[in-house]
């Protein structure tokens, strides 16, 4: 590496990847996600494919969610290059639905395991954006760390868009110089900003899980990992209302409403046993506000993901409350997040099944599945059994909780037939008693003593608030 990157413009991008691998039929490039994805570079790099100048090698590209355009994926380019994708949206989740693209199933956790030394994934290549502290010169990774520590180390070409638009985040965000061969500054796209959560806007059913993950589960000092969507969304805005102290953040996903708990005061992280006073996440994506917050913020930190999902560092943070969705739930307790069904690929497992299988002893925790009952189409999503085939993000014998607006139903130390009351018993009312007739009917749900069907089941508690919901 030399002591300071060469700087090359967007066009120059292709002909040094061509003169680095000339004498090789395929490359591997590990790509930077998120709100930090390098545009610009996939753009340039999709240009030299479709003309075939310069003389490029096969690409297999790797990265998480990608945001914005995504040219390579198109029709027409597979003999080229090929997505190998973690976790997709847009574009490449309707490419590998159509066959033009791998899905790579990989839990955050377990990022550096795929792409590391001698491993399948190892990159010759790593494309990300970079932002620099003007007092320093040091480069940061700013809003996506996830995997590109091992990326870097490994990687015969590293190459980095320098974006004015993304914030210097602290932590294990930090490169040094040497650690980058070339600087794109020219030409760079800005980050993707998303807008910031209306809680006026939130559905009385998404209000009511909020309510019930808030007044059961968070208390003053415990660690909370959430997401980003109206779930999370009304989870925070219960927290905002009811005035818990002193809250902890160790999450994968970094978003405005933990910015929002933050600068409220409540999120403190005083009492977190590890990475005592800051938050902590892999990824922050959201509004230009929570960019300019985290900018130089040491309050919050960035870790690699195989840090912030590992298992070690959650349990060392109990009490700690993970907050995931789900696309669907079975009456055994499965849970589904990347397919919609067997031909329908959604997204990818993330890190949901890291925080539920560190959660898997109720001494640290709560792993909670948080959805609504049913499909904005009204279909159900508890239903009998997982569709055939497809990966389960949690299976019956982990220790999961499962909220829809109807109530709670914690699933941990009951057994099958107690699960599939509990679960059965918190489903939309229009299938609910469907749900609870079969149970009674098929003998391989052993009934739990005294079961009848009009007694709340052990496990539930189901909802009892103000929040009205108007059926159709």
């Amino acid at each position: 590496m030399s002591p300071d990157p060469k700087t090359i413009t967007l066009p120059q991008l292709p002909e040094v990847v061509a003169s680095h691998f000339q004498h090789k039929s395929e490359i591997t490039c590990y790509v930077g996600s998120n709100s930090a994805t390098p545009t610009a570079s996939l753009e340039a790099i999709t240009a030299a494919l479709k003309a075939r100048s310069p003389r490029l090698p096969f690409i297999k590209m790797v990265h998480l969610l990608l945001q914005g355009p995504v040219p390579y994926v198109e029709k027409g380019l597979q003999d080229r290059v090929l997505t190998f994708s973690i976790f997709s949206g847009g574009e490449v989740r309707e490419a590998a639905n159509d066959g033009r693209a791998f899905y790579l199933p990989c839990t955050l956790a377990n990022l550096d395991s795929l792409i590391g030394k001698g491993r399948r994934f190892e990159p010759d290549v790593a494309i990300f954006k970079v932002s620099r502290n003007p007092f320093t010169g040091e480069f940061s990774l700013g809003l996506s760390v996830e995997a590109l520590h091992t990326a870097i180390d490994h990687a015969r070409v590293v190459v980095a868009e320098l974006d004015p638009s993304m914030p210097f985040t602290e932590g294990q965000s930090v490169v040094d110089s040497r650690s980058i061969d070339y600087l794109i500054e020219e030409g760079v796209k800005p980050v993707y900003e998303l807008n910031p959560p209306d809680f006026e806007q939130l559905s009385p059913q998404e209000r009511r899980i909020g309510e019930l993950i808030a007044s059961r589960f968070i208390a003053d000092g415990a660690t909370i990992q959430v997401g980003i969507g109206k779930i999370p969304d009304a989870v925070i805005g219960t927290i905002r209302q009811a005035g818990y102290r002193d809250l902890g953040v160790q999450t994968e996903l970094y978003g405005d409403g933990l910015m929002i708990l933050q600068k409220a005061g409540i999120v403190t992280n005083r009492r977190k046993k590890a990475n005592l006073g800051y938050s902590t996440t892999s990824l922050v994506m959201g509004s230009r506000e929570l960019y300019d917050f985290v900018h130089m913020r040491t309050g919050v930190q960035m870790r690699p993901a195989s840090y912030t999902n590992s298992a070690e560092t959650v349990r060392k943070n109990a009490p700690f409350i993970s907050i995931n969705t789900a696309v669907g739930v079975d009456l055994f307790g499965n849970v589904w997040a990347d397919f919609i069904e067997l031909r329908r690929y959604y997204g990818g497992v993330g890190g949901q099944p890291d925080f539920v299988r560190a959660l898997n002893d109720r001494g640290f925790g709560a792993p909670i599945i948080a959805m609504q009952s049913v499909t904005d189409k009204g279909q159900s999503k508890i239903s009998k059994h997982s569709p055939p085939g497809i990966n389960l993000t949690a299976c019956s014998y982990d220790g999961i909780v499962i909220v829809t607006e109807w109530g709670v139903a914690d699933l941990r130390e009951l057994t099958v037939g107690e699960k599939a009351v509990a679960i059965a018993s918190i489903s939309h009312p229009s299938v609910r008693e469907e749900l609870l007739r079969y149970v009674v009917e098929d003998p391989m749900f052993t009934k739990p003593v005294g079961f009848s069907l009009g007694r709340t089941p052990r496990g539930v508690t189901m909802y009892d608030g103000e929040i009205a919901i108007e059926e159709k």
